[in-house]
This record gives C-alpha cells, structure tokens and sequence, in this order.
C-alpha cells in the first residue's frame, strides 16, 4: 500500500508537470489569471506543498481568466486537457487519502486482532464461550435454515410473542428472532394462529452504541415485513398520560420544528408527522427555556472569571429553590445530564449547599473530603517528604479548631515541623494522639481504622458514615486479597478511585441525578435539563468500516478514522459519511427527546446562548436548536439580551404529598480491634502427643484404607495398595487387616 501510495504520488507530479509545460509551450502568463491562483495550484502538486489541498478545479468556469488577459482563444483551447490531467490528480489524491487512512489505522487493528486470537485461544482451552459472540454465532448457524430444529421445539411450545421497547433490539437479535417468530405465526395449532406483537419508539433509540437501531423499527412501521403472515396491523398510540398539557404542546412544536433539521426522508418524517401527542385531562403545566448568561473576562487578573460549568450549576440550584419554594418537595425533582461528569459537577455543587440528593451515579467516593483526608494522611505516611498531602490535611483539621486558632496560622505552624516526633507532640495539644511511626508498621485496614478514630470526631462520624464506612470495605477487600500496603493501595486508587460511587436510598426526599439513558422509562413531576448545549457535530472519535474494490489491500472491507476527510475517498464513502452524520443527529434528537418527555408537570431546560457566523448560520449544537426555534415562534419576541422564556404559568397544580423519611441510618463502629484480645485455640494442638490424637489418625488411616474397598473380597487388596502407598508399614499390615475385617463382616 505503502508502494502504491508512493506511484500515485509520482504520477501526480507527471501531470501537473505535463499541464504546467502546456502553460508554458504555449506562452501562457501566470498573471493571465486572477491572483496567479490557478497555475500556483499546478505548482503546488509538483512541489507536493500541502496549500494544493486549498483549491480543486473541476470546469472551465472555476478557472478565472482575467479580461485583459492576452490569448484568451489559447488559454480556453489549452484547458481542457489541463483541467483532464488534474481531474486524474483529483482522483489519485482522494486514493492516496483512503490509503493514507486505512494505512493510520493498521496498527491498531492488528493489534485488535491479536487479542482476539489469543481470546480465541484462552476460549478454546478453557471449553468457555464468550456471550458477546453467542448472538453472532446463532446468526451464522441458522440465517439459511428456514425453521432450525429448536426453534421448531419453541414455536410449538410458544405460540404468542410480545417485545417491548423494540427500538433498542439490536438488528442480529431481530433476525435471530424472526426465525423463531415466523414458524410460530405461520401455521395454526387447534386452530389458533400465533402472534406476536411489538411495542417501541424510534424516537427513543439512544443505544446505537450497543445494536438498537431505529431505521429497524421505521422500516417495519412502514411497508416490511419479514414474516410469511401477511396480516400485519399498525397501531400508533397518541395520546399522552404522563404530562400535562403545555409540556406536551411545547414537545410536540418544538420536535416538529426540529424535522426540518433532517435530510434524511426517514428521520425527517418521524418528527414531522409522527411526534405529535394528544393532550390528556391534566390542563396546565410549566416549561421553562433558559440560557446561562455571557461570561465576562474578569478585569482583575487575580480575580478567577466563572467558567460554564459553575454558571450552569448555579442555574441549576437556582431552579431547584424556585420548585421548592412552589410546594415541590426534593424527591419530586430530577436533574438530568448528558454526560456522567455533569452529574458530579452538579452533585459537588448541590452538597457542598447543603442540598440533599440521590445519585447511583454521581455520589463518588473520591470527592467525599473525608476520604480525601485519609488518602492524604496515607499520602503522607507512604512518604514523609509529600508536603502537599501534609498541607491537605491539615487543611481538614483547621476547619475543626477555627474557633481556636485561625486557619492559616493552623496550617503553617503545622507545615513548619520538620520533625514527625515535634508534629506529633503538637498535634496532641489538639487532642489528637497517634503515632505515625507505629501506624506504618501496621496492616493496611488497621492503619486507616486508626486514622478515623483519631481524626473523625463523634459528630462527624454520624455524617461520614456512608463515604467511610464504604470506603473501609475497599481497603478491607484490598488487604485481605492482595495483602495491599499503602503504597500498593495508593497506586490502586488512582487508577480506580472513579469507579466507586456510594449508594443511596430511593425512599429519601432527595434531589435525583440521573443521566439522560437511566431516565428512559421513567417519569417525574419536576425535569430540570442543564448543560442543554450538546454539540453533536463533535461526536467522540469513532472508526467506520469502508468496503474497497481496490486490489492493493487485498480486504474487502477497510478501518479507517470517521472524519470529514472521508467525504474526499469517493462516492461511496461520501454516501455513508453523510449517512453517519445523520444518524449521529438522529441520536442526540432522540436523546433530548427522552429527556423533555419525563416531566410530568414542570420542565426546565438551561442552554447556553450561542450567535450565528457571519452568513447566519448557527453552531451545530443543541443550543442553537432552542434559539432557533424561540426565534420562529410569533407570539415570543426573541431578544438576546432576555435569559429566561416561559411557556404555561409556574404554578403547582397537583396535589402535595407529605415525606415520611423510612430511611434508617447503620450505627457507625468507632472502637478498634485490639490484637493482644485475640487468643486462637487449636484442637489439634492440644492433643499433640497425646493417646487421643494417635487415635483420631488411626480413624482417619482405617477411613482411607476403606475407601479402596467396595466388598470383603477385596480387604486384601487394599492392604496391598496402602502399603504400596505408605500408609502403612509391613508391621502394622497385621493389625489394620484384622480390623478391616471386623469392619467388613459387622451385621
């Protein structure tokens, strides 16, 4: 590949060469033509300079001549063959890219395929199977069988079928299916026929990434039908029994408005005429369309200007307060994020203000500042020299003695001990005994046991107890099966402190955080949707399979990176580059659409206001969507300068329910295990040397003798084969056959 880039590079430069000469034998002036661009162009493919890539001339038309330009007849009578040359670099340059792509990609896809092979291996000797390929080897073994045998079996054993939530079937689980499905339907069983019916949203397909695909579903609701039962019925269910009235109306205009957004036929159908929901008897309702206000660079260089994230977690508990103060209570609040790390900003924001909240996800163990202080500690234990593990926590420690002595004087009178004896004397005057000597000497869960007794008073270990005692599970499950120290356990939490979160429980009249996909399904009364800004034209770097007839790869099929640059490799590859952007805008409707459609009865949204470039047009992100669509309504006077735009009156409409809290709090452990209070009795040592321990061997020498013996004939035998073995001595055999034999022929 790497041979044949090179040939297509040489070739180009033959013919822009053989197109310059022409210019020249025909003494043609560079400045017969406007700015020179066009024979500039010629020369940058011959010198192989990057700028060639600015321009790309297809027709006379695009070539500008200037009108005062001597021998236009000639230059006009030369172009075509020039213009027949470059029209050959054109298409050797979008190979050379496709080559350029797939040659950028080899090695990782060799590497995928040696861990494959060695998967394949690991596999075969174990006799396992992994169930990612189960699906796929399914596919393989029944695709050209009409009526496999065991799906014969179900087919009569099951006659009816029902699928929910069909948009996330992945396509190789429907045409495994459809096998089993279509033997049950075609035929009749004393007389019934089978059935099946399916219920889903292509609105709602957001697991793409996993197999569900919403063209699936669109293509069934339209003219296909896999099955040999022609009786197909389609029922579309329109009314809406979760919202009230004008979060269903701001839905169904604002999706609609979004349909124009598709080229797609498909997708652009859908929103236009199919997502439209009749309103229920719940008349009312409140929708709120906010944006974060500009950020102003601060003129004091000291003075930190907020970033988005701070605004939009600003804007978030504003709304809150704004809910609650309307009769909602916590736990009739959901903040719904796009991206996991937008829940912990929010949940860092709405803890630190006191607000209570639930979060499977977001409740991260590594942000409690109580374990940051034990990490620090043991920072600081694992090596005396970090100073800035000592500055943290005593940083911890200043705020429970402010009222004593000032922060700051705390923290640099304690970084001013050079010597861990002198600091551990003055952390005494603090009531706080340890020794940091000692604490190394000791096992890793003991060391953290000590540090909460020491460091966490009485109080506070009635709020930590969640985030601590969590956390001692990790470091017990760490020592026990790893027999983990500090430094082996430090190196462990950075690379693993983000995948432990604490959990919480659902009765507690809390604020929920959820990201939009653990949503789906559910509903609540108040739907607040910050960081409204998605930009989904920047789409995380993903790969795209490309079929190639092209003999130099020797594939059918090619990995290259999904970018714009494929547009360049044909018109092939454009057709499904452009495919991929479409469905990419499909996702990230359908997932704002399950986001606006949970709320019951108050949804607010908070974008960020972005301005169009200088030919109008506007960002390719979700905050343009909103102004856009604020911007076509007639009965709003969209204003940049105004923030805040409401649909309905914000008013509580349902009725309020009182929060008996049935959450019961587990009492924290505060004494540490003593050591020296353990005694470890053995029986076995007791007796050592005793007539009853010569017993017991005996028993268990007789009980092994007699597993070799299945009936009196062969006593015998066993003997032999204990002496064989060594288990007993030719002095013994005497003794041991006669109570064998004893054993033997009791009655």
């Amino acid at each position: 590949i790497a041979k044949a880039h090179e040939m297509l590079e040489n070739e180009n430069i033959a013919l822009a060469t053989s197109a310059f000469s022409l210019l020249e034998s025909n003494q043609i002036d560079s400045k017969s033509f406007a700015y020179e661009t066009f024979p500039k162009h010629i020369q940058f493919i011959i010198c192989k300079d990057a700028r060639a890539a600015n321009h790309k001339f297809e027709s006379e038309t695009e070539v500008k001549i200037k009108k005062d330009a001597k021998n236009i007849a000639l230059i006009e009578s030369v172009l075509p063959q020039i213009l027949s040359n470059l029209a050959v670099v054109y298409a050797n340059n979008e190979k050379k890219d496709f080559y350029k792509a797939f040659l950028k990609n080899i090695t990782p896809l060799s590497l995928l395929n040696t861990v494959n092979n060695e998967l394949s291996k690991i596999q075969t000797e174990q006799n396992v199977l992994s169930i990612s390929e189960f699906n796929a080897i399914i596919h393989n073994e029944i695709q050209n069988q009409p009526a496999p045998f065991i799906y014969e079996r179900l087919g009569e054993k099951y006659r009816h079928f029902f699928i929910d939530e069909f948009q996330d079937t992945s396509e190789m689980q429907w045409q495994n299916l459809i096998p089993l499905i279509d033997n049950a339907t075609s035929g009749e069983i004393d007389g019934e026929k089978g059935t099946l019916m399916i219920v889903g949203d292509p609105k709602q397909s957001i697991y793409r990434w996993r197999g569900g695909k919403a063209e699936q579903f669109i293509a069934l609701s339209k003219n296909e039908n896999p099955f040999n039962n022609p009786d197909k019925t389609l029922e579309h269910l329109k009314k809406n029994f979760r919202s009230y009235s004008e979060i269903i109306n701001f839905n169904n205009a604002f999706f609609k408005f979004l349909s124009s957004e598709f080229e797609n036929e498909d997708y652009k159908d859908l929103y236009e005429n199919h997502s439209t929901q009749e309103i229920n008897d719940k008349i009312g309702g409140f929708v709120n369309v906010s944006f974060i206000p500009k950020i102003e660079k601060s003129e004091d260089e000291n003075e930190e200007a907020l970033n988005k994230t701070d605004l939009y977690v600003a804007a978030t508990l504003s709304t809150i307060k704004k809910a609650i103060a309307q009769g909602f209570i916590y736990k009739d609040i959901v903040i719904l994020t796009r991206k996991r790390s937008q829940g912990i900003a929010i949940a860092n924001y709405l803890t630190e203000q006191k607000i209570a909240i639930i979060s499977s996800e977001t409740l991260m163990i590594q942000n409690a500042t109580e374990v940051k202080l034990i990490i620090n500690i043991l920072k600081y234990l694992n090596n005396i020299a970090n100073q800035d593990a000592k500055a943290h926590f005593l940083e911890y420690l200043a705020k429970d003695f402010e009222k004593e002595i000032a922060m700051h004087d705390f923290m640099s009178k304690g970084m001013s001990f050079e010597n861990e004896v002198d600091f551990e004397e003055w952390l005494v005057e603090f009531d706080l005994k340890l020794s940091f000597k000692n604490l190394r000497k000791k096992s890793l869960y003991e060391a953290v046991e000590i540090i909460i007794t020491t460091f966490f008073n009485a109080s506070n270990l009635k709020v930590i107890n969640g985030y601590v005692q969590y956390f001692q599970d990790i470091v017990l499950e760490r020592d026990i099966r790893n027999q983990a120290g500090i430094a082996d356990f430090l190196n462990f939490w950075d690379k693993n402190a983000s995948k432990y979160s604490i959990p919480s429980p659902e009765g507690n009249n809390a604020v929920r955080i959820m990201t939009i996909h653990k949503s789906k399904g559910l509903e609540f009364p108040v739907v607040i949707l910050p960081f409204a800004d998605e930009d989904y034209s920047r789409s995380p770097k993903n790969k795209l399979w490309l079929a190639t007839e092209d003999e130099d790869f020797g594939l059918s099929k090619v990995l290259i990176d999904n970018s714009s640059a494929v547009k360049g490799f044909g018109e092939n590859a454009k057709s499904i580059y452009n495919q991929k952007k479409q469905e990419e805008l499909l996702d990230n409707v359908n997932i704002f659409y399950v986001a606006l459609t949970r709320a019951e009865e108050q949804l607010y949204i908070i974008s960020d206001y972005v301005k169009p470039n200088k030919e109008g047009v506007y960002p390719n992100n979700m905050a343009s969507f909103f102004i856009k669509y604020l911007e076509s309504l007639s009965e709003i006077n969209f204003d940049e300068n105004i923030l805040s735009y409401d649909f309905g009156i914000q008013t509580k409409l349902s009725l309020s329910e009182k929060h008996i809290d049935s959450s019961k709090t587990i009492p924290f452990v505060t004494s540490v295990l003593n050591p020296k209070n353990i005694k470890i009795a053995q029986r076995e040592a007791l007796m050592w040397g005793t007539q009853r321990q010569d017993a017991i061997e005996y028993g268990n020498l007789i009980h092994e003798i007699l597993s070799f013996v299945n009936n009196k004939n062969e006593v015998n035998l066993a003997i032999e084969k204990a002496l064989e073995n060594g288990l007993i001595k030719q002095s013994q055999k005497e003794a041991v056959t006669k109570t064998i034999i004893e054993i033997v022929n009791h009655k």
